[in-house]
């Protein structure tokens, strides 16, 4: 099986069993008010959420005066986003793992291009390719948001083997028993692998709830379209 679809079709069982986020996360409230409204000035305007799930950052974002777009490999979470925004019920789509996008959207400059927890289910690869088609379809000035995962998160313990880009984690605690292919990446690989986009910020985000388990550090990029 190819490696990102093994992510793909384990994610269509989770959201299946009731998977995802009822709430926008802290960390994309905190890129919101911080970054695009306080420092950027972008106020409104097209967003797209590659990997956008549910679609809760973007019914978010909607009630922020952006027209959301997005796109997943999950049914599941399609028809979820589909039934949460109809009026945008059009901007939605079921997208293979690495899609060609240009032949999906009538819009062509993009105000915000979002991919959060995503990519990094990734080979370098494809990332650049994703990365290519999103520094195509932003405007210039426009912004560029990415997370990925840490080695500092407790996930990185149960890794068990190396598949080229990808690290096999199996997970073997109270909580979780599972398996994931995960793209694990340190802070200074990050801006190189999100060229061109010139990065503004590069920060970090995570808890610790449970002590057997860790924190759970991602990245976040924030870059801009020249």
């Amino acid at each position: 099986m190819n490696r990102s679809n093994f992510n793909a079709l384990d994610y269509e069982r989770r959201y299946q069993e009731g998977y995802g986020v009822a709430y926008p996360e802290s960390h994309i409230i905190r890129i919101h008010r911080h970054i695009l409204d306080w420092e950027l000035d972008v106020r409104s305007g097209y967003i797209f959420d590659f990997g956008c799930g549910l679609g809760t950052h973007l019914k978010y974002f909607t009630t922020h005066s952006f027209v959301p777009y997005g796109c997943d490999t999950s049914h599941t979470a399609i028809s979820y986003c589909k039934s949460l925004m109809p009026d945008f019920e059009s901007h939605f789509f079921v997208t293979p793992t690495v899609p060609d996008l240009s032949g999906l959207l009538r819009v062509r400059e993009f105000d915000i291009f979002l991919s959060n927890q995503v990519l990094y289910f990734l080979s370098d690869h494809d990332i650049r390719n994703i990365v290519k088609q999103a520094y195509s379809l932003v405007r210039p000035d426009g912004v560029f948001i990415a997370t990925m995962m840490s080695y500092s998160c407790w996930y990185s313990r149960y890794i068990t083997e190396t598949i080229g880009d990808l690290k096999r984690v199996e997970f073997s605690t109270p909580r979780c028993n599972d398996s994931n292919l995960i793209n694990f990446k340190h802070q200074d690989e990050l801006v190189d692998l999100f060229y061109p986009f010139r990065k503004i910020h590069l920060g970090s985000y995570g808890s610790h709830i449970r002590e057997e388990e860790g924190s759970t550090d991602h990245w976040i990029f924030v870059g801009l379209r020249d």
